[in-house]
């Protein structure tokens, strides 16, 4: 275990991703869908165009061509979700629409998009029903947002990342004045939404700590409801730049207080800041993440879970468009029913974006104690203060949030773990 540890602490493959390679999964691998007989569910939308591609993002994206693309494109998306729909029946806990960039779609395409959105959120859902949307601020329109209200979304999240230009022309990222995001943020309440979440990255290649406050200042100026923090991981995206474990916990932490010391709220080690008590997530992130509640993804690339596993809708494993396409539905290219510790481990890695996980979520995977199945991890944990117990629930530390990937690790199933100690 100690030396699990010690490699986990500081190696680029441990975060909150899982699996750490697809070869961990192949051998649990089915040629057939996952079955979605639950009764709490919740959706994801993905509308994979960019009007350009930055290069720091791990997600599935397509230049945006033309209107054609699109419509053929929301052709089979609307036809997946209308067959899902007609034959499933649920509570719906959450629902959000990603990418890429949703609100980049032509207008005609925007609105059919909207009405496949609204008649989602005129479904059975929980009190605490609360439907997002990406968007950024060059394709957001006044014309858009009303559309976006219309359909009952009521949080925004829109990717500010830095206000350094230098860093986001690298990227290759548009820039975006100060004055134009007032603007939006305008727009956005004229129309009644009524949460915007802002995100920022830490650990990019180029910032440093007047950056990091520079970005800050942006913050305190649109007092957005929420903000949103992102640790860059670069083993994602393909670069040889690596950064210590020490430097991103220091930016961590200098965001952190100065995100409190300017009205939000955060237990430190969580990604997430808010205004009120709603913990700086859309429902389909709190009830998917902390409640480990399933979800069903649509379109290219989309991941969906369930009690039984995982799987990936084709475009996962980097098809053309075209090929993706050709098919006439995004249907799930690679489904694993997994092992209950495959199934805890994936858990505690979503969690641990937040900062926590819940032992009795495990106990119910398990069916079986938690505590009594993790003890030597969880004692070994607690006794080297990574971790604390509260209410049977665990939080990350200071100390355990520094080195949150080598937490995670100890969770990992035996399958995954013996690959990790032999990479």
């Amino acid at each position: 275990m100690l030396d699990l540890f010690e490699k986990a602490k500081n190696s680029y493959l441990c975060n909150t991703s899982y699996p750490l390679d697809r070869s961990n999964f192949i051998k649990y691998k089915v040629n057939k869908g996952l079955e979605f007989n639950e009764d709490k569910l919740c959706l994801y939308i993905h509308i994979p165009f960019c009007t350009k591609l930055c290069s720091f993002c791990e997600y599935v994206k397509f230049r945006k061509d033309n209107n054609d693309l699109e419509k053929e494109y929301l052709d089979i998306l609307e036809k997946d979700i209308d067959e899902f729909l007609n034959n499933h029946e649920f509570t719906l806990y959450g629902f959000d629409i990603g990418g890429g960039t949703p609100t980049c779609l032509e207008l005609d395409n925007f609105k059919r998009l909207m009405r496949i959105a609204k008649r989602i959120n005129n479904l059975n859902t929980v009190e605490d029903y609360e439907p997002s949307i990406e968007a950024t601020f060059s394709t957001l329109t006044l014309d858009k947002l009303k559309l976006i209200a219309d359909a009952g979304f009521k949080r925004i999240s829109l990717g500010i990342q830095t206000t350094n230009t230098k860093i986001l022309d690298s990227q290759n990222r548009n820039i975006i004045s100060r004055e134009v995001m007032k603007e939006t943020f305008d727009l956005i309440r004229s129309v009644g939404i009524e949460k915007i979440n802002v995100d920022f990255m830490y650990g990019i290649k180029g910032q440093d700590i007047s950056d990091i406050y520079k970005s800050l200042e942006c913050v305190k100026e649109l007092d957005p409801e929420q903000v949103t923090l992102y640790e860059m991981r670069y083993n994602m995206v393909n670069s040889k730049f690596d950064i210590s474990k020490d430097l991103l916990f220091n930016y961590y932490d200098s965001i952190y207080k100065k995100l409190i010391n300017i009205g939000y709220k955060a237990r430190f080690s969580q990604n997430t800041f808010s205004k009120y008590d709603d913990l700086g997530l859309s429902s389909y992130l709190r009830h998917r993440m902390i409640d480990n509640i399933s979800y069903k993804g649509f379109g290219i690339s989309a991941q969906s879970k369930t009690k039984d596993g995982i799987s990936y809708n084709i475009g996962k494993c980097h098809e053309s468009f075209s090929d993706c396409i050709k098919k006439g539905t995004f249907y799930e290219e690679d489904t694993y029913l997994l092992p209950k510790e495959e199934l805890v481990a994936k858990y505690v890695m979503v969690s641990l974006y937040y900062g926590m996980f819940s032992l009795d979520i495990i106990s119910n995977i398990l069916e079986q104690d938690a505590y009594k199945y993790y003890k030597d991890e969880l004692d070994y944990l607690l006794n080297g203060k990574y971790i604390k117990l509260d209410n049977n629930k665990v939080y990350l530390t200071e100390l355990g949030f520094k080195y949150y990937g080598a937490v995670g690790a100890l969770f990992y199933s035996k399958n995954v773990k013996e690959w990790f100690m032999g990479v």
